[in-house]
């Protein structure tokens, strides 16, 4: 009897395993991944010279006002495509990742730097926070208005050719003096001007001849715009921060062992009880529509009194009030702090907020959750602000054990590529410019 013991147990245990175990978790997600129809993210094809071209853009401050801006400044692949800041800081700053302060008199961008992973995916309708660039009927809108350029095939591309035109982000104020020395006059034009602020940074960018040269074997042997800068830049982005690899993509191309049973569990939860894909669905994870879910009010704001309406600075609509546009979460374990205006710098305690959104916001800890003083003693935490966000919320709570919560992190890490700790590789050692690379 001794010695049949062990035998019996195993089979007991492959009993247990085959009724609860992975074997029956994959069955379900195989259910769930037909029903929702999810798809690995796969890269589309790009050229090697334009994509050249868009990686000296990228990381060359030439194209801000004050020579002192890359798009990499906010978007470093070393920091998940982000800078690290709950909200960013823009020309005239100093310093970078936790250490980046404004400059003297220049306040904190009012948002978040949102990560720029797989953005030339084809299901990308939206671009920015309250998405003031999208797809509507077939018919791209932007700020621009009928001043956007002919030629413009994405959102990608729209979204591109907008950072150097924002004063505080990029493109700095009148009377400033570029990091060289030389009359900033990029910001000499008036803000509604977009086509010559465009044909300005061309101007600035094809005085260079390494660039005549890169943008000629990019596009050939003619006039060049906006346009292609724009596009360089997007193709860029394609080739460089499209990862293919994460576990939860290999799972989806048929590798049953690339998800720990943690974040198989947590997979069910998130499809399931949790109800998280019904704003983060899809391949890329977001809905890409317009969601409160009770963020905390805190830093410059773009509305009177330090508040950010979010979409409603879009549609004026008053029930967008408060909303903003579903994150993806691809690459979400390396893309802290969360949310528009970064008030988590944790994953978890990010989680925790969706769960129960009102009492979070009524008790948010600014310091505790990350913020620098000069932003937490701006934290709108009055009841009538209250009261106002929580007027439009979207979110209804949900009751999860703490081990269901470290089921759901699984999987939130399992979306998560392991290139994204190479990506430093993907910066330059200089630019065309000759302007220094962070």
């Amino acid at each position: 009897m001794l010695r049949t013991r062990p035998f019996l147990s195993f089979l007991f245990f492959l009993t247990l395993f085959s009724c609860g175990g992975e074997g029956s978790l994959d069955a379900e997600l195989s259910a769930i991944i037909k029903k929702h129809d999810l798809k690995p993210i796969e890269k589309p094809q790009t050229n090697p010279d334009i994509v050249a071209l868009g990686r000296a853009l990228f990381f060359d401050k030439i194209i801000s006002g004050n020579k002192d801006m890359a798009c990499a400044t906010c978007h470093d692949p070393r920091f998940g495509t982000g800078d690290c800041l709950p909200l960013s800081v823009g020309t005239k700053g100093s310093g970078e990742c936790l250490d980046r302060r404004p400059g003297a008199g220049r306040p904190f961008i009012p948002r978040n730097a949102p990560e720029i992973f797989n953005r030339g995916h084809e299901d990308w309708k939206t671009m920015f926070w309250d998405a003031r660039v999208e797809v509507e009927n077939g018919e791209l809108l932007t700020p621009a208005g009928g001043q956007l350029p002919q030629g413009i095939e994405s959102v990608l591309q729209a979204q591109a050719i907008f950072p150097i035109t924002s004063r505080d982000e990029m493109r700095g104020r009148r009377g400033d003096t570029a990091s060289d020395g030389t009359q900033n006059e990029l910001a000499l034009i008036d803000d509604d001007q977009f086509t010559q602020i465009w044909r300005a940074v061309m101007n600035r960018i094809l005085s260079i001849q390494e660039y005549r040269d890169m943008f000629r074997r990019a596009f050939g042997d003619r006039e060049y715009t906006i346009v292609d800068f724009g596009r360089a830049i997007a193709e860029f982005e394609i080739e460089a921060f499209t990862l293919t690899d994460s576990p939860w993509d290999r799972y989806l191309r048929g590798d049953k062992d690339a998800l720990s049973y943690e974040a198989k569990r947590g997979a069910i939860l998130f499809y399931g009880k949790a109800r998280c894909y019904t704003c983060h669905s899809g391949t890329l994870f977001t809905d890409q529509k317009f969601h409160n879910i009770g963020v905390p009010q805190f830093g410059p704001g773009k509305n009177a009194n330090g508040l950010d309406l979010g979409r409603y600075n879009v549609s004026g609509r008053e029930e967008d009030k408060f909303k903003f546009r579903t994150p993806p979460l691809r690459n979400v374990a390396v893309t802290s702090p969360y949310f528009h205006n970064g008030a988590y710098n944790d994953l978890r305690e990010a989680v925790l907020h969706h769960l129960d959104p009102e009492r979070h916001l009524r008790n948010y800890d600014p310091i505790a959750n990350g913020l620098p003083p000069e932003l937490a003693s701006t934290l709108k935490n009055d009841e009538a602000t209250i009261n106002q966000i929580l007027s439009t919320l979207d979110i209804e709570p949900v009751e999860l054990t703490e081990e269901e919560i470290d089921y759901l992190i699984a999987f939130l890490r399992s979306l998560t590529s392991p290139k994204v700790y190479t990506l430093h590789e993907v910066i330059p050692d200089r630019v065309p410019s000759g302007l220094p690379v962070q």
